[in-house]
């Protein structure tokens, strides 16, 4: 038997979300509704819950060594399932942070309840492991996606993603980092930073307060559109 043979007599344990899950673990769970902008989880939290996105999008920070920089992963209905990483691997400590880009609802489901299914249930074990062979395919493929993009989109990701890390109440954000900072941050030069940040200003994406960068959450949803098709890629 060929090799596409074998892939398409497994095609239903491709995915794991929501959907592979019986009825007997959906009904443990409680639904959840997320605003827009809103922490779903964060970063260090001990992964009591797995949340299954039923509706809506989220985005993913993940943090490097140095502290500094930032990369954002697209999470959806297809692929929603916060928590089951660190809960396969045996980590305490949520490795990223999730915010809800846009109104997300979730089911929220005890970690232990979740574990015992997969390790007690082949079926579900098989849809795992594809789900996480094709999240390491696609990382290795993905790392560094901004570098082929335009020097203005990898200004704007930069700035969505500091308005995510530091907005607190939903209000503006002042852009602390000075211009060499940013640009040592997305890999560019800092001649490419203040011809971006000239461009986002002339097109309304970001205003200059007392000589800082402000982002309104307007704006912010302004630049985050831009960008999405970016992260689908």
């Amino acid at each position: 038997m060929q090799l596409q043979e074998l892939w398409k007599k497994y095609e239903s344990f491709r995915h794991f979300n929501v959907s592979v899950l019986p009825d007997s673990i959906q009904a443990q769970g409680v639904r959840i509704t997320y605003p827009p902008r809103s922490v779903i989880v964060s970063r260090g939290d001990f992964p009591d819950y797995i949340y299954f996105i039923e509706e809506g999008t989220a985005l993913g920070t993940r943090d490097y060594n140095d502290g500094n920089n930032y990369h954002y992963f697209l999470i959806t209905r297809e692929n929603g399932a916060l928590g089951l990483l660190e809960v396969l691997s045996h980590n305490p400590r949520t490795v990223a942070t999730i915010v809800a880009s846009t109104e997300v609802t979730v089911l929220r489901v005890s970690s232990a309840v979740i574990y015992q299914h997969i390790m007690t249930c082949p079926e579900t074990l098989y849809s795992c492991l594809h789900m996480v062979a094709c999240d390491l395919y696609q990382r290795s493929g993905n790392d560094g996606i901004l570098y082929y993009q335009r020097g203005i989109d990898r200004v704007r990701y930069y700035l969505v993603q500091y308005y995510d890390l530091h907005q607190a109440d939903g209000g503006s954000v002042l852009i602390q980092p000075d211009y060499q900072t940013i640009a040592s941050n997305i890999g560019v030069s800092v001649r490419t930073v203040v011809r971006g940040i000239r461009k986002l200003k002339e097109q309304g994406e970001i205003t200059s307060v007392r000589k800082k960068l402000s982002v309104s959450p307007g704006q912010y949803q302004t630049m985050l559109e831009a960008i999405l098709p970016l992260l689908r890629e």
